[in-house]
């Protein structure tokens, strides 16, 4: 088993932290765009004496450097993306509030911002909660033909954003979902298992009574099997194994396929006792499964606790070694690290 990849990216840690996801590049240019575009009105606000509108301006601004801030430093964009959000539609009310229908052309860039911040349908329904705040604001100033032309183009605007969004984020979920797990079995990859173990070594410096236990499993005599039966019947064995695995961990435990026919489980918030009855309950499981002992399918098992200093490369390797060593002491076993 080659881990020279995994340990590369153990080595540099903060490397993957560097490349930022596609949600912080969305927000962190919204949030400067915002702040960029509304500062001229606030000089001008200022300049003419208009000192209401010059303040919200001030605010608008205000707030958004500080999503800006809030992205770049912590990464965090489930929150920063409510607040933007938040900030637009606060902004556009108040704007029409004191200015008028003259500033409806303002709606248009700010619902649809809503569509880059927000889950879909969040985006719809607060883009027509705002669409139907405005329309109370307006009503005496603007005539029936123009409310219906407002109207019109804003509520097109706003299903024509909410489709192209819902596209989207359908096709980035597929992406992840392609670039996280293996295209034979479903389980997670090994790229989704360094990215895991990453997290997995931050949670533990920020928690140091964090436990997580960590199975490696291997299928004995695989190439036999391949030999013997076929490759297309060892794709199936080792769908199959997946969908054993996955019937007997729980919800919050996730399977890696690390390569070839060897696996991890990631148990979070289990011990080492938990983690090796566990074990076991998975070796029985794949033995006594009627699909898969009629190639007489066993695993050979490792389990290994996360110890306190020591690198996931390390931790990795402890299971790997105790896998090896139930190989070496007959197969179809389970040893602990």
């Amino acid at each position: 088993m080659e881990l020279k990849v995994i340990q590369g990216v153990m080595v540099k840690p903060d490397q993957n932290r560097a490349s930022r996801t596609t949600e912080e590049y969305i927000i962190l240019s919204l949030s400067g765009f915002t702040a960029l575009v509304l500062f001229p009105f606030v000089v001008l606000r200022f300049f003419t004496q208009d000192w209401l509108l010059g303040i919200l301006d001030f605010i608008g601004v205000f707030c958004a450097l500080a999503v800006f801030v809030l992205v770049y430093t912590t990464h965090n964009t489930r929150v920063a993306g409510k607040i933007l959000a938040a900030i637009c539609c606060c902004v556009l009310i108040a704007t029409i509030e004191l200015k008028g229908s003259e500033q409806l052309s303002w709606c248009y860039p700010a619902l649809t911002a809503l569509f880059f911040l927000l889950l879909p349908r969040q985006a719809l329904v607060l883009s027509l909660v705002v669409l139907a705040a405005i329309g109370l604001m307006i009503l005496d100033e603007v005539t029936v033909v123009g409310a219906l032309r407002f109207y019109l183009s804003a509520i097109a605007t706003v299903l024509f954003s909410f489709v192209f969004a819902g596209r989207m984020r359908a096709q980035q979920l597929q992406l992840v979902h392609q670039a996280s797990n293996d295209p034979l079995t479903g389980a997670g990859n090994r790229r989704a298992l360094e990215q895991k173990l990453l997290d997995l070594m931050s949670l533990h410096r920020r928690h140091t009574d964090t436990v997580t236990s960590l199975i490696m499993f291997d299928i004995d005599r695989f190439k036999c099997i391949n030999d013997r039966f076929g490759h297309a019947t060892g794709d199936d064995i080792l769908v199959g194994l997946i969908q054993v695995i996955n019937q007997r961990i729980r919800t919050t435990d996730q399977v890696y396929r690390l390569g070839g026919e060897e696996f991890v489980v990631i148990a979070e918030q289990t011990p080492l006792k938990d983690a090796v009855l566990l074990a076991e309950t998975l070796r029985t499981s794949v033995e006594n499964d009627p699909v898969l002992s009629e190639y007489n399918v066993t695993v050979s098992v490792g389990t290994a606790q996360y110890a306190e200093e020591e690198t996931a490369f390390e931790w990795l390797g402890r299971a790997d070694k105790a896998m090896y060593r139930a190989k070496n002491e007959g197969r179809n076993s389970c040893c602990v690290a």
